[in-house]
């Protein structure tokens, strides 16, 4: 993989349907489409970690 050329990674998993339904209902509440969202809490997430900071708390159905 090119590392120079954003974006070029590409990831496909599984979701518990619940799951997917609340994240597909907070994309919705944003206008903005369910990638993106899945995007920018995944690097919002590893932004976090990097500076030590911890993700708020995982809940069990998350997991």
């Amino acid at each position: 993989m090119n590392r120079d050329v954003p974006f070029a990674a590409r990831i496909a998993f599984r979701l518990p349907q619940a799951l997917y339904d609340k994240l597909e209902i907070w994309a919705d509440e944003e206008d903005r489409p369910l990638a993106n969202l899945i995007y920018t809490v995944v690097k919002q997430a590893v932004t976090e970690r990097e500076l030590g900071m911890s993700p708020a708390p995982r809940t069990e159905e998350a997991r």
